[in-house]
């Protein structure tokens, strides 16, 4: 029995790695990944929107007056947007500009408890920008007071 029980032993040794080997074997292979066939396309540009929209209407005790304006300086145009007050400048609490730049760009800026003479700045184009200001009022309401073009005029017609 013991000549049999060394013979035994290496015939399972030989049949363990055989076991392995085949088991190594069999494990999914991943397939190469296939080329990406697709084109890529441009993607479109998506304009700003310029077109003003219709303002709202402010009760006459608490009407301001907003001064939109732009340079004429082509080479480094600005809009500026001016609190010159009015009647119901004692009501307001904040005063929110919005810049629409013809080449997409978007800035906001808020003044808080404007007086007349407060200016907000922003970078312009040399083309049509659109601005949007809106007038927070003690109450709570808030009113869109102007949405307008706001067009680069150049000194050389």
């Amino acid at each position: 029995m013991g000549s049999c029980m060394k013979q035994v032993i290496p015939i399972l040794a030989v049949f363990c790695m055989a076991l392995l080997i085949i088991a190594g074997c069999t494990n999914p292979v991943k397939p190469d990944a296939t080329p990406d066939t697709t084109i890529p396309t441009a993607t479109p540009t998506v304009l700003p929107d310029l077109r003003p929209e219709p303002t709202d209407v402010v009760p006459p005790y608490q009407q301001v007056f907003i001064q939109i304006s732009k340079n004429t300086v082509a080479t480094e145009p600005w809009i500026s947007v001016v609190f010159a007050g009015g009647g119901g400048q004692s009501y307001v609490v904040s005063m929110q500009a919005t810049v629409i730049r013809s080449d997409g760009g978007i800035e906001t800026e808020i003044a808080q408890s404007p007086g007349i003479g407060t200016t907000l700045k922003f970078a312009g184009t040399t083309r049509d920008d659109r601005a949007v200001v809106n007038v927070t009022y003690t109450d709570g309401m808030t009113y869109t007071v102007k949405d307008e073009i706001v067009p680069f005029q150049n000194i050389n017609p």
